[in-house]
C-alpha cells in the first residue's frame, strides 16, 4: 500500500470530514502526478489551486463545526490549520515563481494524514461523546 492508498483509507467517523479529507488527498495526488506529465516538472496550476481551495474550504468547515460544538481545543486546532495552509500557499508561490520544480515539497503535504489520524479523530470522538450526553 503506497502513501496515498494508506491516506485514503483513513476514516475519522464523520462522513463530511471523511469525504473532504479524501478529496484533498486525491487533489494532492493529482498535483504530484502532474509533475510527471510536465517537461518543466512543474505541477499544473489548476490542480494546485484546487488543492489550496479544497484545503481552505475544509478547514473553514471543520473550524465552524468545532466552534458550534464548543470544542475546547478549537483554537489550537485552528492555529495548526493556519500553519498547514500557510505551508501549502508558500509551496504554491514557490512553484508559481519557478523556484521549486520537485514534488518533494508537496509530498510533505501528506503530513495532514498524521493530523487527520490524531487531531481530527480526537475531535470527532469528542464530538460524538458530547452529542451522546446531550451536548454538555
Amino acid at each position: 500500500m503506497n502513501e496515498f492508498e494508506r491516506a485514503l483509507a483513513i476514516k475519522v467517523g464523520h462522513p463530511a470530514l471523511d469525504e473532504q479529507h479524501q478529496k484533498m488527498i486525491l487533489l494532492c495526488q493529482a498535483v504530484i502526478k502532474s509533475f510527471a506529465g510536465s517537461v518543466e516538472r512543474k505541477p499544473g496550476a489548476a490542480q494546485l489551486q484546487a488543492l489550496i481551495d479544497s484545503t481552505e474550504a475544509h478547514f473553514v468547515f471543520e473550524e465552524r463545526l468545532m466552534r458550534a460544538a464548543a470544542y475546547p481545543a478549537a483554537e489550537q486546532h485552528a492555529q495548526f490549520h493556519a500553519s498547514l495552509l500557510k505551508e501549502l500557499r508558500k509551496y504554491a508561490l514557490s512553484v508559481n515563481q519557478g523556484r521549486h520544480a520537485e514534488p518533494a515539497g508537496l509530498t510533505s503535504f501528506i503530513w495532514f494524514t498524521q493530523h487527520i489520524e490524531a487531531a481530527d479523530r480526537e475531535f470527532v470522538a469528542w464530538l460524538k461523546s458530547h452529542k451522546a450526553d446531550g451536548g454538555s
